[in-house]
């Protein structure tokens, strides 16, 4: 194509052949083009919010490292009904486990620390003595992977035993790694997403089960939460698994608290919505 051929009723010819740039440019163009064209992957871009912190493992005395969350790095973007957080590029519940490689000893972040003589040799005799030395060299947890430390710091949780709040806390987190998981495989694998929302519904229905009892027994803070943070995430809990009278007695209990805040109360006003019509279609279905 002859990009100057317009201009010949100007009194140009011999324009035919006429580049616009030297080689060397189209070289520097095409290298610019090149970088931009990189596209990081969802894997690449975790890698850029995680880092690897030390610990002291309480049971076989090990010093190893685990991939944590960069929490001043991670845009913070909202949280599902059940309190969920969600960031961009990463799924920090992946990484809310410290699992010792040595031992097998698990625990969530923030209950990873001393424990009794006679705990830890619970531990090494029902966990260590079955536990398979696993060194991990990963640049990110799959949710494979994730839910497998999960399910690791449930079982050690079981055999110190735990609080009840302990327990119920793990299985909720293995619950929204399921959820996860789920919402990863959706487009490509449909019955993949399904199989893991049922899974999902089990650990749901444990974790009820754990905070229920946690809170007739415990005192607060619990998993952290104060009184009416707590409640409110036991309301989700139960509308997530169908014991709607639960969830309705305890919004209408936040809705009136005197030291709900602004932001739970929203929050609160959001779920009785959901409930409102989980219970139409309910009994609609009958």
């Amino acid at each position: 194509m002859d990009l100057f051929s317009e201009l010949e009723n100007l009194g140009f010819s011999g324009l035919d052949n006429l580049e616009i740039y030297t080689e060397e440019e189209k070289k520097s163009s095409s290298s610019v083009v090149q970088e931009e064209v990189h596209i990081k992957t969802p894997d690449e871009l975790e890698e850029d919010y995680i880092y690897d912190k030390s610990y002291t493992c309480p049971v076989c005395d090990h010093d190893f490292k685990s991939k944590t969350m960069k929490s001043n790095k991670a845009k913070f973007l909202n949280t599902d009904i059940d309190l969920r957080p969600l960031y961009q590029h990463i799924d920090s519940v992946k990484y809310d486990v410290v699992a010792c490689p040595r031992c097998g000893y698990a625990a969530l972040t923030r209950s990873f620390g001393p424990m009794t003589s006679m705990q830890i040799r619970k531990i090494k005799e029902e966990v260590s003595s079955h536990y398979y030395k696993n060194p991990v060299n990963l640049k990110t947890y799959s949710y494979e992977e994730a839910i497998e430390r999960g399910k690791l710091a449930l079982l050690t949780a079981v055999v110190k035993p735990a609080s009840d709040s302990e327990k119920g806390y793990i299985c909720l987190k293995i619950a929204w790694l399921y959820r996860g998981w789920a919402e990863y495989v959706q487009e490509e694998d449909s019955e993949g997403a399904e199989f893991y929302r049922e899974k999902e519904a089990v650990f749901l229905k444990k974790a009820y089960e754990g905070m229920v009892s946690a809170r007739k027994k415990e005192s607060f803070p619990i998993c952290g939460m104060d009184e009416v943070t707590f409640d409110y995430m036991l309301a989700a809990l139960a509308y997530e698994t169908d014991a709607f009278e639960v969830s309705a007695k305890l919004i209408g209990e936040i809705l009136v608290h005197p030291k709900a805040n602004s932001r739970i109360k929203d929050k609160t006003r959001e779920l009785k919505n959901l409930l409102k019509q989980a219970v139409i279609q309910k009994r609609e279905k009958k």
